[in-house]
């Protein structure tokens, strides 16, 4: 199945890692053209797209299963009745003037927080869209995460993806960890797309996602009641972890249900701490997927058939969370069993 992308892009250029933490890369940005390139969602598998959009020209990209040969096919958007759906791409500036961002390195504080922000729109789905904002690591951006992004968003969910002022590796100065920050970032990035900025959301399917340091963002979120979003009904923190340094009160009962994911073999240990945010939500509906022999960051971009199938499982999770009547942990099992991969782990509350 092929699958038109469209991608509203100025050029521009920057720094990247492929990682939550540190791999190093470069990345810059897009020129005025239509151009047609293999990556992966849902169905499918691939690599990481080179531009991050910041304007409003706009180039397509289609999207097919990990059997297909990548080939250049058309340069045509077609809409379709059903997942997996055509994407745009759009870049939206968002600023919030009460609170502050801190130094990074020699670099300044400054007052207010600039979130430069990713947005991914299915084309076809008529009415509110459901929404998933979505937390990169520390030492990262949104673009690293573009395979897991689009899988969401070809699902029918409008996703947004901040630049965080502190942790991101696009900006100047050395990036900085903030989870108390950003937590509440992903909070006014609701409340600004509920005001129609990025197109008409659906105010009762709303979700937070992260990775890494973003999973513990989301931790916050569904945990701490200080961070606490009654608007969030779905929570996806990917090998994230408790934050040392923040008050609790943790384990305190929030809305919504949980979806952790974790490798056992993640590099900077986490498989334990990330178990601890899934032990600790108590009295929330919840899932934790556990990936034998699973890294840090390629199970959820990888092109294996273990990540393929991760991407494909955060789908039915949101799928199933986000749904009128909120599931017990048990309907969420059932809903990502069986997992399509022999790696993952699926277990309940």
């Amino acid at each position: 199945m092929i699958v038109s992308k469209v991608k509203r892009t100025n050029a521009q250029g920057g720094q990247r890692n492929i990682a939550g933490r540190r791999h190093p890369g470069v990345w810059s940005g897009g020129s005025v053209t239509i151009v047609v390139v293999v990556a992966a969602v849902l169905v499918g598998a691939g690599g990481l797209d080179a531009h991050r959009s910041t304007g409003d020209t706009r180039h397509s990209r289609s999207l097919s299963p990990p059997s297909a040969t990548a080939t250049t096919t058309t340069t045509t958007t077609a809409l379709v009745a059903a997942p997996p759906y055509p994407i745009e791409d759009e870049t939206i500036t968002l600023f919030d003037p009460t609170r502050n961002t801190p130094a990074r390195g020699d670099v300044p504080a400054t007052s207010g927080r600039l979130l430069v922000t990713d947005i991914r729109r299915p084309i076809g789905p008529t009415g509110p869209l459901p929404l998933v904002v979505f937390a990169h690591g520390w030492d990262s951006n949104p673009t690293v995460y573009e395979t897991l992004l689009d899988a969401w968003a070809a699902a029918g969910y409008l996703v947004a993806a901040p630049v965080f002022p502190d942790s991101a590796n696009t900006l100047p100065g050395s990036p900085v960890s903030n989870y108390p920050e950003q937590a509440l970032d992903l909070s006014f990035i609701i409340t600004s797309l509920l005001g129609g900025r990025a197109g008409p959301v659906d105010p009762t399917r709303i979700a937070v996602a992260g990775h890494s340091d973003g999973g513990t963002d989301v931790a916050l979120l569904a945990l701490n009641p200080a961070y606490a979003d009654p608007r969030v009904r779905a929570y996806l923190s990917l090998s994230g972890e408790i934050p040392a340094g923040v008050a609790g009160p943790w384990g305190v009962a929030t809305t919504g249900s949980l979806l952790v994911a974790v490798g056992t073999d993640d590099q900077y240990g986490l498989y334990p701490r990330a178990s601890e945010v899934f032990e600790t939500a108590s009295t929330t509906a919840k899932v934790l997927l556990t990936v034998t022999g699973g890294d840090h960051l390629d199970m959820y971009i990888g092109s294996s058939s273990a990540a393929v199938a991760l991407r494909a499982e955060t789908v039915r999770f949101l799928n199933e969370a986000l749904r009128p009547t909120a599931g017990s942990s048990t309907q969420l099992v059932t809903a990502l069993e069986p997992s399509g991969d022999p790696t993952l782990t699926v277990s309940g509350g």
